[in-house]
């Protein structure tokens, strides 16, 4: 009996079975096996009667044409009688397989003992000197012409199955442990992705990282060290399972698409813009989010491909978000969370609905702040303030029941959008990525000599020095509630103060030429908009651009006319500029398939210098900000982060290696620049940085670790912790 099961991994059975690992070929694991709970004697009763079920039939008892669907039925049906297969079978030869088939383990035998009574076979008390079995209380020797076979194997079989649990079981342990990131490659998935997920049955793991300047997809088997690039799946984020765990779906280029999950071409399936986490039903529907310029709302798309058709739209007089579906075992009705925007105090409103393919009604089930996972037999996951919860859940009546159970602590939640980083089997493993690490902001001059700090080791995204030198904003994420605030620094008397507060995100703080106001990106109204402060008068925050999709400032022309921002800031990002007085229209400036970030106006105003991966790893460019002439590229061996000096006479970047790096610029009526010298190297690598108008120190955000512990974590067996959590 082979299928596609049979590759399932298996691993040799000992009396000292590791905690937390799980052992056994598919076709005959028990249920519990299969769900990654603690196995016992009982667990080898249930194979030993898939066994003996097949000798008996001459068919597997749960043999499916795939590991996903041997799953299901294990955990689901029961295998068909065996008078059906065999007339033969006694009546009380089959009641004692399908008593140690039941699905759950106290209605089996509860030992090898009470088996062995039942078939009238001695129990063995060294495995060396195994006694002839005389069968009494059943009769098997009318089974076919094997009965002596089988009485020898099922003689054997006990005696193991006696020898292997004497005493007692040893209670299976919850394990956990990191995996590393594919080589050579750059993990930084984007604000609404998931950077790295689980298979279905448990064996697999996919990692999203950049390679190339791109991102894609890397896999691995859970019990390999080697990372296989999958082929065909430059540009993914957000990529989910098949439940089968067949195929992977992956958003790219505007596209859904799907991939093998053992390697081969990408199929298109059909246009998506946004790349939020989907779902995918035994019968072959994909569902997914769209949020504005899109018509908002939950899509359904075959996983055939085909043009997708909004199943779920918002309430057009309430403006709300509909993210994150996941569909319940029945494969009609789906979860998801709907998503209404609020003011600093309202804060914002996250709801738990369920929905159906069949109706239009939706009903709410509780609050909840994040993205979420259901698994089978009904347990919910999700993120409040960073930490990874399990929720018993009755999935038919689709409400919570008893208390959450804490998993993990410290992981990857980006609070706007609900989005955390997480990803769960049916078989009880959890993949997750740890929450970003905190950094330190050290002063350095131009010999690469420490000389101060700037506040205490915290989350930062964005810094900036002001215009004179004197202050710096900074963005500090508040872990509790996964939000950051705008925070201001005076250098020269050391004085700190929060600018901001509250369940909103505002990052990436940009000064205004003359120092009066920050202008930044806020998601007070949902998706990401600009807005605008004056520096130390409450109250007088403003949007400066609100469209659809997420923009981020970046910087503003000397003359403070020209705002130049990232557009689709949180997937790929292009360059677009808007006049901040006349027709204040935004136009773009750079728009590709790549990735442009960190565009920075020149002292004078005529150039932007900004960085691209256009050409597979990424590079400093300056074009004209009036769009004439070629883009020249400054960095020969990569670089990030241009920065100029106040009087225009050098530019500034990080090389790859972490050295920052100087061109040397003469003035004039086109940009005549000399080679990179690098000024200093840091040892643990550069987050972003900053300059001083005259060139002479450096503010830089780095790494409080030489070398920084991969953010992936694997967690296997988990229903261990919540047994461990009942007793």
């Amino acid at each position: 009996g082979g299928g596609p099961q049979t590759n399932f991994p298996t691993a040799a059975a000992s009396a000292e079975t590791e905690p937390g690992v799980v052992l056994g070929t598919l076709g005959y694991m028990s249920p519990e096996q299969v769900r990654g709970r603690p196995a016992d004697a009982r667990s080898d009763i249930f194979s030993f009667g898939a066994i003996l079920y097949e000798m008996l039939s001459g068919k597997r008892a749960f043999h499916r044409d795939t590991a996903a669907d041997t799953m299901s039925a294990i955990l689901r049906e029961d295998p068909p009688d065996l008078s059906s297969t065999n007339r033969q079978v006694s009546p009380a030869l089959d009641r004692i397989i399908r008593h140690c088939l039941e699905k759950d383990p106290e209605a089996r035998f509860h030992s090898a003992h009470d088996l062995a009574f039942q078939l009238q076979i001695p129990p063995a008390e060294d495995s060396a000197s195994l006694p002839a079995a005389e069968p009494a209380r059943v009769r098997l020797r009318p089974v076919t012409m094997v009965g002596t076979a089988i009485l020898l194997l099922l003689a054997g079989t006990l005696a193991v199955l006696l020898l292997r649990h004497p005493r007692g079981e040893r209670a299976a342990q919850t394990v956990r442990f990191s995996i590393p990131i594919p080589p050579g490659t750059t993990y930084a998935p984007s604000e609404i992705s998931r950077g790295v997920s689980i298979s279905p049955d448990g064996t697999r793991i996919v990692v999203e990282a950049i390679s190339n300047g791109r991102p894609r997809l890397f896999a691995r088997p859970l019990d390999l060290e080697k990372f296989t690039e999958l082929e065909g799946s430059v540009g993914a984020r957000a990529h989910f399972w098949s439940p089968d765990g067949r195929f992977i779906a992956f958003y790219a280029d505007g596209k859904l698409k799907k991939i093998p999950a053992a390697g081969g071409p990408a199929e298109e399936l059909c246009s998506a813009r946004y790349e939020f986490v989907g779902t995918w039903s035994r019968e072959g529907t994909i569902l997914f989010a769209e949020i504005p310029p899109a018509a908002p709302g939950i899509y359904s798309v075959s996983d055939k491909g085909g043009e997708p058709v909004r199943i779920l739209a918002p309430d057009p007089a309430r403006p709300s978000a509909a993210l994150w579906p996941q569909f319940l075992p029945d494969g009609r009705r789906y979860l998801y969370q709907s998503f209404v925007p609020g003011g600093p105090e309202a804060g914002r409103r996250h709801q738990l609905r369920v929905a159906s393919l069949d109706t239009k009604e939706t009903r709410t089930i509780v609050p909840l702040l994040s993205r979420f996972e259901y698994a089978e037999p009904g347990y919910l996951f999700y993120v409040r303030d960073n930490a990874l919860f399990v929720q018993p859940f009755d999935e038919k009546r689709t409400v919570p029941r008893g208390e959450p159970i804490l998993l993990a602590d410290g992981v990857r939640h980006f609070f706007g959008p609900g989005n955390a980083s997480f990803s769960i089997s049916h078989t009880g493993a959890v993949v997750y990525e740890a929450a970003q690490p905190p950094v330190r902001l050290a002063w350095f001059d131009r010999q690469g000599r420490e000389i101060g700090t700037l506040g205490q080791p915290a989350v930062v995204k964005g810094l900036r020095i002001s215009p004179e030198g004197g202050r710096v904003a900074v963005d500090v994420l508040d872990s509790k509630p996964g939000t950051s605030d705008l925070w201001l620094y005076e250098l020269a008397s050391g004085v700190s103060t929060r600018l901001n507060a509250g369940q909103l995100d505002e990052v990436q703080p940009v000064w205004s030429p003359d120092g009066t106001k920050l202008i930044f990106r806020s998601d007070e109204k949902g998706p990401p908009d600009v807005h605008e402060m004056v520096v130390g008068s409450p109250g007088s925050e403003r949007p400066v651009l609100e469209q659809p999709g997420v923009q981020e400032p970046a910087d503003v022309s000397p003359n403070g006319r020209l705002l130049v921002y990232l557009e689709d800031a949180a997937t790929t990002p292009d360059i677009w500029l808007r006049p901040l007085e006349g027709d204040r229209k935004p136009r773009p400036w750079v728009r590709s398939p790549f990735n442009e970030r960190s565009p920075r106006f020149s002292p004078d105003g005529r150039w932007i210098a900004y960085e691209s991966d256009e050409s597979g790893t990424p590079e400093v460019y300056v074009a004209l900000t009036d769009g004439a002439g070629e883009k020249k590229r400054l960095s020969p061996g990569g670089g990030r982060h241009p920065r100029w000096r106040r009087g225009g006479s050098e530019l500034y970047y990080v090389a790859p290696d972490g050295s920052v790096m100087a061109i040397p610029i003469t003035p004039g009526p086109g940009l005549e620049t000399g080679s990179p010298m690098p000024l200093f190297h840091v040892e643990t690598d550069v987050e972003n940085f900053d300059v001083v108008p005259d060139g002479s120190r450096f503010l830089v955000s780095t790494r409080l670790d030489r070398l920084p512990e991969s953010p992936l974590r694997v967690i296997l067996n988990w229903e261990a912790a919540l047994k461990a959590k009942n007793e």
